[in-house]
Formats: structure tokens, C-alpha cells, sequence
């Protein structure tokens, strides 16, 4: 009876999305460029995500090809993107960005004009880092302990993986792809070659966090050099998903404990944060710090020599010696 009141029942019409035959070869065009140049894939696809925005509004609505824009054109273009799709300054940022790479892979000289007018004006030049609150080691304690705490099965994995993200300072994404192979177990030491950069940079860890690390991977599934060093219980590879949900629980669970502000924005991320403070506040010399951290611009570094963090406990120190 279900299957002949199914194919009684109209069904919904598929449609299907044809790209402009133009759109189609501005991206192509773009992408085999941004491979030739050997770019992770996971960064093309973002780039094209944004290109496409662009190369819609260039084609569809001002009818023209991306080599026959002006001035005036590139800043009805982004006032499109403040007014219209409502981005931040920073996402702004990232389009602008990828204008000057797509313009000059291209080969086109129309965009030069609005960039150094750009430069001029300083529309795109404000340095802007999304705000997150850095983790201290009192506070990373106490996220580690309700982890432990907790009745999760992989809760000293778990725990395992946030102390190597503080120690270390690694991006989430960068830690979770180790590999046995990148990994020395006996010094403590990691190369990280999957970086946000494509730069590799090696890292280290606590005598203390590397024995956890030993005692942790005697359980996992697979150990061959490529296998990952943090791995789940059929050894395959943890979504970095994961581990946000357990630390945003953790800290969900301070905030309720009122153990932190309620308007502090604390996430993962937050451990690189305090890694970078943390190091500066010891007397590493920014320029380690920024090699350390795997930062492209000095410029991130410095946003964390002068934190809201460290102003603070300047104060406090400053307060001691009146």
C-alpha cells in the first residue's frame, strides 16, 4: 500500500543549478592556479566559496567580467557585503584579500587602482583578531579536573589533548592531525606539518603531559608511523567537534559554578590565546613566541603582548612594589 500511495504522490521537482558558463571559468581558472601554487585544498575551497559570492554579483548583477570592473564597482561590491549580507569588517577583510590574490593570479591589472586607493584610505588595514578570552593555568586546572571528572569513557584522552593544546599551543586542527611519524615519545617533541601556514613548525610538550600521552597511547588501535597519535576506540581520527563540545561543557559547567564570568568568551582557541600570554609573560622574546606559535604576521603576536590579560597582571605587579 506505501509503495503505491508513493507513487501516487507528486514529487517534489529537483532543481538543477547549472553554473554560468563564465563563472565556471573564472573558478576553474583560479583553482588550478591556487594548485599549481600547492594550497591545502581545504583553504581553496574557502577561497571559492568567497569567489563565487563575488564572481555572482560582478556576473548577475553589474553584467560585466571580472577584467571590466572599476573603482566604483569594487566599492558598490562591498558595499553589497556591509549592507546587504551583513559582514563584519573582518569578513570584509577576507574578501579583499582574496581580491588581491585572484586579481593578480589572474593577471589583471583593474584591481590595482582601488587597492592603492584602499591603502590610502586604510579601509582594509585595521588589524582585527576575533576576541577570545585567554585560558590561565588556574583555569586550565580547573577545566581539566571536571573532564577527568566526568563519566566519559575517553575522558583521559580528552583531558590528554586540551593539556598538549595548552603546552604546545597548537591550533585544534593541527594537533588532532599528528601522526605516530611526527611524534618523538621519548623527547617530547612534534612536527606539525598540516598548519593553517603550510609552514612545518615543531612543538613540544611537559615531561608530565608526555607521560599521560605514553600511558594514553599503549590503548590505540592502530600505531603505524601515519596512523594518528590521538585516535577514537576504532582508531580512526577525532573531529575536532568533539573536543569543543567537552570543553565548552566544562566551561558551561564553571560559568553555572559562577567560577567564571558569564560575559567571558572562552573556547578552545582560548588555550592558544593563553600559550601566547603565558609565554610572553615568562620573558620569551616575541619574535620565539610568534616562530613557536606559527603566527605569519608579527603583528598577531603582538596583539597578545599587549592583552587585556597581561595589562592586568601589570597592574597587579605594579601595585605590589608601591
Amino acid at each position: 500500500m506505501n509503495d503505491l500511495k508513493n507513487k501516487l504522490l507528486l514529487k517534489p521537482r529537483k532543481e538543477v543549478s547549472k553554473e554560468p558558463p563564465e563563472l565556471k571559468k573564472w573558478l576553474n581558472k583560479f583553482k588550478e592556479e591556487r594548485e599549481f601554487d600547492g594550497i591545502k585544498t581545504s583553504t581553496i575551497g574557502n577561497d571559492i566559496t568567497r569567489l563565487k559570492v563575488f564572481l555572482n554579483f560582478v556576473l548577475e548583477r553589474l553584467e560585466k567580467s571580472p577584467n571590466e570592473l572599476t573603482n566604483a564597482d569594487f566599492v558598490k561590491f562591498f558595499n553589497f557585503l556591509e549592507r546587504e549580507r551583513k559582514l563584519s569588517r573582518n569578513t570584509q577583510n577576507r574578501y579583499y584579500q582574496l581580491l588581491k590574490v585572484f586579481y593578480r593570479l589572474m593577471r589583471l591589472e583593474n584591481f590595482k587602482d582601488f587597492k592603492e586607493e584602499s591603502q590610502e584610505r586604510k579601509r582594509f588595514s585595521g588589524f582585527e583578531i576575533k576576541h577570545y578570552d585567554a585560558v590561565s593555568s588556574e583555569l586550565l586546572n580547573d577545566i581539566i579536573n571536571i573532564v577527568v571528572e566526568s563519566k566519559s569513557r575517553t575522558k583521559i584522552r580528552d583531558a590528554t589533548i586540551i593539556r598538549f593544546l595548552w603546552d604546545s599551543g597548537c591550533r585544534i586542527s593541527e594537533a588532532l592531525n599528528l601522526t605516530y611519524g611526527d611524534s618523538d615519545l621519548e623527547e617530547g617533541t612534534f612536527v606539525l606539518r598540516n598548519t593553517k601556514g603550510n609552514a612545518e613548525r615543531t612543538v613540544v610538550c611537559s615531561r608530565d603531559t608526555l607521560d599521560v600521552i605514553n600511558y594514553y597511547v599503549q590503548y590505540n588501535v592502530k600505531k603505524g608511523s601515519k596512523d594518528k597519535l590521538f585516535q577514537n576506540s576504532d582508531g580512526e581520527p577525532i573531529g575536532r567537534g568533539w573536543i569543543g563540545e567537552i570543553f565548552r561543557k566544562a566551561v558551561d559547567r564553571l560559568k553555572k559554578e559562577g567560577r567564571i564570568p558569564a560575559n567571558k568568551k572562552v573556547v578552545v582557541h582560548s588555550l592558544r590565546h593563553g600559550r601566547a600570554v603565558d609565554l610572553l609573560e615568562k620573558g620569551q622574546p616575541i619574535d620565539i613566541v610568534k616562530e613557536y606559535l606559527g603566527h605569519k604576521s608579527l603583528d598577531t603576536t603582538l596583539f597578545y603582548s599587549h592583552s587585556k590579560e597581561r595589562k592586568e597582571k601589570m597592574i597587579k605587579n605594579i601595585q605590589k612594589i608601591l
